[in-house]
């Protein structure tokens, strides 16, 4: 978990150190203490002990301050600024003054205001605070030092102090602590002192911290790497451990579990350009005690007494640990104190909403006693395993989502099952009135934490998160960590470019190297020196203390003739290195075809290139990246910082432990997923000025709507893929149940009975009681509901009995399916009208049934609340489709989801209009009056959604009947600057003022008279037909009647309105079609060209092109062509043939002119000849 430092599981490192018979295990990663859990778990499972630690960064200081000889600078520089600006305003003060005739001389400093009225030396001095503190900056010097939890308070206090240094404030490149918050740590946890990067090593023994820190550590740590840096540091550390008494440890650097691993971790390594210098030619594999002490041994730079005796104390360290258990029980949060109050104002919460439900007709009178009976079983459960407190809080979340304008789905997951969820609004599904099963969601032997997943609407997930994080506190409150590992493609990838970069270490000369010389030479301050290279060839070389060395023969070149050199020989080198990359075989398109043939062929692939293929198993799935996990919160009663640790990405607190680790230490998720199909349905309810409906609002039966649903995918949720639909047409679907078993049946997992079940050929079992059970299936057994049902309802087992019994069938524990196997028998012989021996064998064939099914059955609660979105979805699309459309559009994730928007925007006859004054916003909105849907301008380049708005509002509040008048309107109340609205007028967004040429030369004038606000206009700088224009709205005399130099307009309006009108009468041709396309490419990224002209409809926008292959021997018969019509809009796919398109090929984004078209007996439209126009 050390990420991209290490490509060895942990799990291999655990199996490793029982097969050496060792005792105890300590993982120590870089920085963090990722899925410490799991390695908790794993180490407990193995027999082993584990060790919690951490190798972290410390820091001298998080930040250091400016230089204060330039803060002062500024500061005078400043002041100066200061006082010249008072100046320049007393000197206006007094000018302003004489020209008004004051006889008394006013005091200049009356008019400045309080802030300048501070003394010079108060506001350098205030300013000098301000400098310093904002110039504050972090540094990155990152020493490593081992810590290790002697005992639980010990992990408590590690994970504090992973938690503080991923803080904004801590964090700089690496988490850190200070050198102070390190002598901080209490002696419940162990302090190594690391390897060649402690701070023990990189800083001077005179630093008048070091011997501070030296004393803190428990254990000196010396290591076995032959290297010279590493045996003067073990010297160092011999000599401290006598001076100080503090032993020496022998610390292993594991990065591997063996060499292979090793190559594999340097592999990817190296595809990451990630270097660790010297210490990529150290030995950092697993190592036998063996091996340990023949390493000190080869290293020779303690005496073996004292590296035996640094080894054993890796024993004593280990049994100083206490060790401890995880604590697994179940975490629900507490609400009001404790469990019993939680109870108390849940009881009355149920008892509450209960009432409101049969008060608004939600529950029906006939289901009244059923949810009374339910309610007091279900109470019962959750008091029994302290659930109450979390169906609480569920309610109370929900509660609040509704009231903040936050829609929920009507169920996720099993939860539909529950009559106390329904009554608190936990979900919106009746289970009376859809049959779901209460012990699916829940039973009182489940040793499982409650779990209950919500559906909201994306834009508002956030805003969920928040509340939840408020109610419990930021300290109770993470999200979930998730791992990223190598997945089998990105594995090819990885190495392909990671034997890339080796070829070109190996085949080119180094460009870094020459880049870092050519720097040095051309900085003036930095030393260099003139000696001949080892090998004697080189034109340079660095010492060991990193200086430049030139090579002698340039000895008597002047400097700036060196870098002349230097330059040209560098611009060399690069270019012979680019001839050299040419030829490198790892890159281009290689992976791809790597990939193509290993998805084709594995063992081919693995033959053919077994260089990528030799790293290949070693890095598949090795964890590479951290991030959060997309759904998953956790509330819990104790504080998550110290207890499991947390890091901080883009401002979220997430746990240091995934979602399996999570579940596994008993907290509490709460998943909120942000749905796509909520959101349309909101915003279409926003559109049509209606609330978002409660599910027993809904006529769920309307004929109009099933028959309107198998009319196209497009917008039905789970259906919108071409298999999907094409099961919800074969099956006729008409009911929310049907939809239910279609939902199912096209899952990979309904492949054995769908066929069968679309066909509605009724299936047959075992006795006729249970074709009863499953007739609402046609006999299918689908659900894992029908598994509780039959051992519930027909053997008689309790709801917990008959999930606990589904559970175990369905993990194949043969022993707890034993263990009821009687109660089942029994249960079932009781009911069958069968001899006992028959009944038996019927009870056993579908038991067996079951467990062949188990793997494949669907979960009923949820596939019911899904599938009413999906009726949702095709109620409003019948009833509401202008709205809904939009509502699709302006949620669509990409190009796909606009054509289908569009697509079926045509089906049902309305008009999509491109970007247009009036009508258009910053998205997608629908005018009723004109019952068109106009594209939004908020995606045009350089616009944004306040000057969308803001013409929007200045068309419905004003109706300028000239565009001279609307520039003016437009400059004066919106925030549009010239770039946008000249961007606009080149896509036409102002069309019903006149076509682009014409709007371009009246926006050019409206400029030249200074946007309307012009007050005089020089006469040399107009001529011709404007001078005769200027004079009618303009005076060239002076007060004395003599004639100006300029005029002065006395009627601006009528002047720019005059302008407008002989521009329109010189009649000014429109861009042309390309023009247009290339405009709108730039411009607006698509191509939206509709002139609604009859001649204009034969003229075809290409908006796709690709070739038709035939299946025998792949040869090119023809090309497929999207088209839009530039005349009507209406898109196309046509038909060429391969002797066609030779004559005039064509390609996206050209304009054709379709002279013959010709339609076949399939339906499919041939183009049989065109013209090219663009």
């Amino acid at each position: 978990m050390s990420l991209l430092d290490s490509a060895t599981k942990f799990q291999d490192y655990i199996d490793r150190a029982v097969q050496l018979g060792q005792t105890a295990i300590a993982f120590t990663e870089h920085g963090n203490i990722y899925q410490w859990v799991a390695k908790k778990m794993a180490c407990d499972k193995a027999g082993l002990k584990y060790i919690h630690g951490v190798e972290c960064y410390l820091t001298e200081d998080l930040f250091l301050p400016p230089d204060p000889k330039e803060v002062q600078k500024q500061v005078m520089e400043e002041m100066a600024k200061r006082d010249k600006e008072m100046e320049s305003l007393s000197k206006r003060l007094l000018d302003e003054m004489s020209k008004s005739n004051y006889k008394e001389e006013p005091d200049p400093n009356s008019f400045i205001e309080d802030e300048s009225e501070i003394e010079p030396d108060d506001f350098a001095k205030l300013r000098l605070d301000e400098l310093m503190e904002a110039g504050r900056h972090k540094v990155r010097d990152n020493y490593h030092t081992i810590l290790i939890a002697k005992n639980y308070d010990g992990i408590l206090e590690i994970n504090n102090l992973v938690s503080l240094s991923n803080r904004d404030d801590h964090f700089y490149y690496k988490p850190r602590i200070t050198f102070e918050e390190f002598l901080g740590i209490s002696n419940n946890v162990i302090k190594i002192s690391a390897c060649l990067a402690s701070p023990l090593n990189k800083m001077s023994v005179r630093h008048p911290m070091y011997e501070k820190l030296l004393k803190h550590y428990d254990y000196l740590e010396v290591q076995a790497h032959n290297f010279g840096e590493q045996i003067s540091y073990n010297c160092h550390l011999a000599e401290m451990s006598k001076k100080y008494g503090i032993p020496l440890i022998a610390g292993t650097d594991t990065h591997s579990i063996d060499a292979y691993k090793a190559e594999c971790r340097s592999i990817m390594q190296l595809a990451k350009h990630i270097e660790f210098a010297d210490e990529d030619s150290f030995d950092l594999t697993y190592k036998t005690y063996d091996e340990l002490v023949e390493m000190f041994r080869i290293q020779g730079a303690l005496p073996e007494q004292v590296f035996l005796e640094a080894i054993e104390n890796t024993n004593r360290m280990a049994d100083s640990v206490e060790p401890f258990e995880l604590d697994i029980s179940f975490k629900y949060p507490k609400l009001y104190g404790n469990a019993a109050e939680d109870k108390a104002v849940f009881e009355d919460t149920i008892r509450k909403n209960f009432q409101s439900k049969i008060d608004e007709g939600a529950i029906t009178p006939e289901q009244i006693q059923n949810f009374k009976d339910a309610i007091k079983e279900e109470c019962r459960v959750f008091d029994k395993i302290d659930m109450s407190g979390f169906m609480l809080f569920m309610s109370e979340l929900v509660t609040w989502c509704k009231s903040n304008g936050i829609p929920i789905g009507f169920n996720r997951g099993s939860c539909g099952g529950s009559r106390v969820a329904y009554v608190t609004n936990t979900t919106d599904l009746n289970p009376e009135t859809w049959h779901t099963v209460f012990s699916r969601f829940c039973n009182e032997d489940r040793k499982e934490i409650g779990d209950i997943d919500i559906d909201v609407s994306p834009s508002d997930r956030d805003k969920v998160y928040e509340y939840i994080i408020n109610r419990f506190g930021q300290e109770k409150t993470a999200f979930i960590l998730a791992i990223g590992t190598i997945k089998s493609k990105g594995c090819i990838d990885e190495i392909c470019r990671a034997l890339g970069v080796k070829w070109n270490k190996e085949h080119q000369r180094d460009e870094r190297g020459f880049r870092k010389a050519l720097e040095l030479l051309k900085d003036n301050s930095a030393s260099v020196r003139f000696g001949d290279h080892p090998d004697g060839c080189e034109l340079y070389h660095f010492d060991e203390n990193g200086t430049l060395i030139i090579s002698k023969q340039f000895e008597n070149i002047p400097r700036i003739e060196l870098v002349k050199q230097f330059t040209k020989e560098y611009s060399k080198l690069k270019e012979e290195n680019e001839k050299i990359f040419q030829k490198n075989p790892w890159v281009g398109k290689v992976n791809t075809e790597i990939k193509d043939l290993f998805e084709l062929d594995e063992e081919k692939a693995r033959s053919q290139y077994p260089e990528v293929f030799y790293y290949y198993d070693g890095l598949l799935y090795v964890a590479i990246s951290q991030s959060m996990h997309p759904a998953g919160i956790v509330a819990s009663p104790i504080t998550l910082r110290d207890h499991y640790g947390t890091f901080l990405s883009e401002g979220k607190e997430i746990l240091q432990i995934d979602m399996e680790c999570v579940h596994e230490a008993g907290l509490v998720k709460y998943d909120i997923l942000g749905l796509k199909n909520i959101e349309i349905i909101k915003d279409t309810y926003a559109l049509i000025g209606k609330p978002y409906p409660k599910s027993h609002e809904i006529n769920w039966n309307d004929d109009a709507v099933w028959n309107d649903m198998l009319r196209s995918p497009i917008g039905i949720f789970q259906f919108e893929s071409a298999f999907a639909f094409d099961s919800l047409r074969k099956f006729k679907t008409h009911s929310i149940y049907d939809m239910s078993l279609v939902t199912a049946c096209i899952r990979p997992s309904g492949a054995s009975y769908r066929d069968e079940l679309l066909q509605r050929k009724p299936h047959h079992n075992p006795s006729p009681i249970i074709d009863d059970l499953l007739k609402d299936n046609l006999g299918y057994l689908i659900y894992q509901e029908d598994t509780i049902k039959f051992l519930q309802q027909i053997c008689g087992l309790s709801g917990s009995e008959a999930d606990n019994v589904r559970r175990a069938i369905g993990r194949k524990q043969k022993d707890r399916l034993e263990a009821a196997l009687p109660d089942i028998l029994e249960g079932y012989c009781s009911k069958s009208s069968q001899p006992r021996n028959i009944a038996e064998e019927e009870a056993k064939e579908f038991l067996q049934i079951i467990e062949d099914s188990a793997s494949y059955q669907f979960g009923y609660n949820h596939s019911i609340g899904y599938c009413m979105i999906g009726y949702l979805c095709a109620y409003l699309r019948y009833y509401y489709p202008a709205e809904f459309i939009t509502a699709y559009l302006n949620n669509a994730n990409n190009e796909d989801d606009i054509k289908n928007g569009s697509a079926l925007a045509e089906l049902y006859g309305i008009q999509i209009v491109p970007p247009r004054y009036g009508i258009s916003k910053d998205r997608y909105v629908y005018d009723k009056d004109r019952h068109v849907i106009a594209k939004g301008i908020n995606s045009i380049k350089y616009m944004n959604s306040t000057v969308a708005n803001e013409l929007y509002g200045l068309a419905k509040r004003s109706d300028p009947k000239t565009f001279m008048s609307l520039l003016t309107l437009m400059n004066n109340e919106t925030s549009i600057d010239t770039r946008q609205r000249d961007i606009l007028i080149k896509i036409d967004f102002f069309v019903d003022f006149g076509n682009v040429t014409e709007l371009s030369r009246i926006a050019s004038v409206f400029a030249f008279f200074k946007n309307g606000t012009a007050k005089k206009v020089q006469k040399d700088k107009i001529s011709g037909q404007m001078l005769d224009v200027v004079s009618k709205y303009a005076t060239d005399k002076n007060k004395n009647g003599t004639e100006a130099k300029s005029f002065t307009i006395t009627d601006m309006a009528g002047l720019l309105d005059e302008c407008e009108d002989v521009i329109k009468s010189l009649h000014l041709p429109d861009l042309d079609l390309k023009c247009k396309i290339q405009n709108q490419i730039e411009l607006m990224g698509y191509i939206d060209l509709t002139t609604n002209k009859k001649e204009d409809r034969r003229k075809l926008l290409i908006t796709d092109v690709f070739p038709l292959s035939s299946k025998k021997d792949n040869t090119i018969w023809g090309y497929a062509v999207q088209t839009r019509s530039v005349g009507s809009g209406k898109a196309s796919r046509l038909t060429i043939r391969s002797s066609v398109y030779a004559k005039a090929p064509i390609k996206r984004f050209d304009i054709i002119y379709a002279k013959e078209l010709e339609k076949n007996r399939s339906g499919y439209w041939y183009l049989l000849d065109y013209d090219l126009i663009a």
